[in-house]
C-alpha cells in the first residue's frame, strides 16, 4: 500500500459486532487502549477507530449499544481520537422496518432515536487509499464515485452527504445501496452477489482499474463471515492483483475478540496486525502495542522531512516553470495583439482609400452621365438641323454669313416660323393619313359585306328557282301552294335594297380616296 496517510495515522477496525460490546471491550483492553476500568489513559492523537457496519443485530436491536458507542465515542474523541461507525445490511433493514410500521417492541421515541441514529451513519469512509466499506464493493458503485469525483471535484466522503443520506426519505430509494441479496434491480448501486468470487472473477479487472482511478489501493470490509474466525488477507489477489483486500468479519461475536490494525507512516510501508482468537497471545500483544505507539520513528520522522523538502522543491520549481511559461505566454499574446491592431489599422486605412476611390469613381460616372447627355442633345439637334437644312432649301441663304446681328436674328425667326409651318402641316398629313386608312378600313368592311351578301342572294335566288321546278312538276298543286310560291319568288326584295346601299357606299370610299 501507498503510504499516503498522515504520521502516526492508526486505525482500529471492527466488523459485526451484531449487538455484543464486551467483544469491542476485549480487544481494546487486549491493545491497551482501555485499562480494566475502560478508561482511557493515552493520547490517542492519530488514532482512528472504525467500525464497518452491523453494529445492531437486525432481528432484535439493542438500545443499549448505541448507547454504549457513544459513551466510547466521547472518551476517544476526549483522547484526541476519532471514531466513524458506518452503516451495514442490518442497519438499513431495521430502518427500513420501522418505517413500514415494525415496532421491536420498542415505544416510539426509541423507535425515533434509533432512525436518527441510522440516519447519521455514513455508508463508507476514505482516509488516504484506504476504504472501509460494509461490504465488498460493486463496479457500479466505483463507477459512480469516480464519476463523482470527476464531475464534482469533492473528496469521495462527501459523497455520503450529497447522495447516500437524501436516500433516506424513502425505503425504495434506500434500496440501491442496502446490499440485498443478488442483483434484483439494474439500478441498485451495492448489493450481495450470490457468488462473490466469481463476480470479481468476471469484474475483477474493471474494478482494480477504478479503484487506481480513485488512489484507493487498500480495502478494509465485513459482512461475509469466517468460519475460521481468522481475517483473510489479500482476497481476490488473482483479479486484484495491486488491490490489498481484507475481510474483517471474524464472528467477533462467538470468539470474543476480533479486530485490524492498520498503521500508515509516510515513507514506510503500512503495517497490518490482525487481533483473532488465534492471535490473542503476548507476541501479537507486542506487536499490537509497537503498531499503536503514539510517536513514529526517527527514521520515519526524518525521512518525511526530506519528502516534504524535496516536494517543496518540486514545487518551487513547478511554480517557477509556470510563472516563466506565463509570462512568456504573456509576451507572445502582446505580440500577436499587437499584430492583430496593426493589422486593423491597415485594413482600416484600405477600407478609407476604397472608400474614397468608390466616391470619386462615382463623381466621374455622373460627370461622364453628364457629358453623355449633353453629346445627345447635341446630335439631336444635328439630326433636326441636318433634317430642316435637307427638307428646306429656300432656307440655305439663312446658313451664309450675315453683316450684323438684326439679320441673323430676323433669319432666326423665320427659320422659327417656318419650323413651326413644317409642324403644323406634318400634324395635319398624319392626321389625313389616320383619316385615309380608316376610310379604307371602312372601304374593305364594305366591300367584304357585299361579298357575303351577294353569295347569300345567290344561294337563295337558287333555291328558288329549283323550288319553282319541283313545284310545277308536281300533280295535284293547290292553289294555295301556287299563292305561297309567288311569295317566296317575291320574298327577296330586301336584299336587292341592301345590296344596292352597299354598292353606294363603296363607290362612296372610292370617291375619297381619289380625292385625297
Amino acid at each position: 500500500m501507498r503510504g499516503t496517510c498522515k504520521i502516526n495515522n492508526r486505525f482500529v477496525i471492527f466488523s459485526d459486532t451484531d449487538n455484543d460490546t464486551a467483544c469491542v471491550n476485549n480487544t481494546l483492553e487486549f491493545s491497551e487502549l482501555l485499562n480494566k476500568n475502560n478508561d482511557i489513559e493515552e493520547n490517542l492523537s492519530g488514532l482512528s477507530i472504525i467500525h464497518t457496519g452491523d453494529l445492531l443485530d437486525k432481528k432484535s436491536p439493542d438500545l443499549q449499544v448505541p448507547e454504549f458507542w457513544e459513551e466510547l465515542r466521547k472518551k476517544v474523541h476526549a483522547s484526541g481520537g476519532f471514531i466513524n461507525i458506518l452503516a451495514g445490511n442490518h442497519e438499513q433493514e431495521i430502518w427500513q422496518k420501522i418505517n413500514n410500521g415494525e415496532t421491536y417492541g420498542l415505544p416510539k421515541h426509541s423507535l425515533d432515536s434509533l432512525c436518527d441514529l441510522i440516519e447519521s451513519l455514513d455508508l463508507f469512509y476514505v482516509d488516504g487509499p484506504l476504504l472501509f466499506i460494509h461490504a465488498h464493493p460493486t463496479v457500479e458503485f466505483l463507477r459512480v464515485l469516480l464519476h463523482y469525483k470527476n464531475v464534482t471535484g469533492n473528496h469521495l466522503n462527501n459523497f455520503n452527504t450529497d447522495h447516500y443520506k437524501k436516500a433516506f426519505k424513502s425505503v425504495e430509494a434506500l434500496n440501491q445501496y442496502s446490499y440485498t441479496k443478488g442483483r434484483p434491480n439494474e439500478h441498485h448501486l451495492l448489493y450481495d452477489p450470490e457468488n462473490i468470487e466469481a463476480y470479481y472473477r468476471k469484474n475483477g479487472s474493471e474494478i482494480a482499474a477504478l479503484l487506481t482511478k480513485l488512489e484507493i489501493d487498500c480495502i478494509i470490509h465485513g459482512h461475509r463471515p469466517q468460519r475460521s474466525g481468522i481475517q483473510v488477507d489479500h482476497e481476490f489477489s488473482r483479479w486484484l492483483p495491486e488491490i490489498r483486500m481484507i475481510g474483517n468479519d471474524t464472528r467477533i461475536r462467538l470468539k470474543g475478540i476480533g479486530a485490524t490494525l492498520v498503521r500508515m507512516d509516510v515513507g514506510r510501508a503500512a503495517q497490518v496486525v490482525f487481533i483473532n482468537q488465534k492471535t490473542a497471545n503476548k507476541k501479537t500483544r507486542k506487536k499490537v502495542r509497537h503498531l499503536l505507539r503514539h510517536s513514529a520513528p526517527h527514521s520515519a520522522v526524518h525521512h518525511q522531512q526530506i519528502i516534504e523538502s524535496q516536494q517543496h522543491r518540486k514545487l518551487k520549481n513547478q511554480i517557477d516553470t509556470m510563472s516563466e511559461e506565463h509570462k512568456y505566454q504573456q509576451l507572445q499574446t502582446e505580440s500577436e495583439l499587437q499584430e492583430q491592431r496593426t493589422s486593423h489599422l491597415l485594413l482600416q486605412e484600405e477600407l478609407r482609400e476604397r472608400d474614397e476611390l468608390h466616391i470619386q469613381t462615382r463623381e466621374k460616372l455622373k460627370s461622364f452621365e453628364t457629358i453623355n447627355r449633353q453629346l445627345e442633345k447635341e446630335l439631336l439637334e444635328r439630326d433636326e438641323q441636318q433634317q430642316l437644312d435637307e427638307e428646306l432649301p429656300i432656307f440655305e441663304a439663312s446658313v451664309l454669313p450675315l453683316e450684323n446681328e438684326q439679320q441673323q436674328n430676323v433669319l432666326n425667326l423665320i427659320n422659327e416660323q417656318a419650323l413651326k409651318v413644317l409642324e403644323s402641316s406634318n400634324i395635319q398629313l398624319q392626321q389625313s393619313l389616320e383619316e385615309s386608312n380608316h376610310t379604307r378600313r371602312q372601304a374593305v368592311d364594305y366591300l367584304r359585306l357585299s361579298h357575303e351578301a351577294n353569295q347569300r342572294i345567290s344561294q337563295e335566288l337558287k333555291q328558288c328557282i329549283n323550288d319553282k321546278s319541283e313545284a310545277e312538276k308536281a300533280h295535284g298543286l293547290t292553289l294555295k301552294s301556287e299563292q305561297e310560291l309567288k311569295q317566296k319568288a317575291e320574298q327577296p326584295r330586301w336584299v336587292w335594297n341592301v345590296y344596292a346601299a352597299i354598292i353606294s357606299s363603296i363607290l362612296t370610299a372610292v370617291v375619297i380616296l381619289y380625292l385625297f
